[in-house]
């Protein structure tokens, strides 16, 4: 989770979800798909929900 998001669970504080700018994976250069950073995955973003990956034999399938 991002400083910013983390910070928006304080009561007070809610908008700073929009100051979120970990939107993406940030790669390590020449780092055979290390992550130097990865994105936030707090529930608040969209993109969280349109990549949730499904365990098998739990749940149901997004289509």
């Amino acid at each position: 989770m991002s400083p910013e998001c983390r910070l928006a669970q304080v009561p007070g504080y809610e908008d700073m979800h929009h100051e979120c700018r970990q939107t993406s994976d940030v790669p390590l250069p020449h780092g055979s798909g290390i992550l130097l950073l990865r994105r936030c995955v707090c529930s608040h973003h969209p993109y969280v929900d349109a990549v949730q990956p499904s365990a098998a034999g739990q749940g149901t399938e997004r289509t």
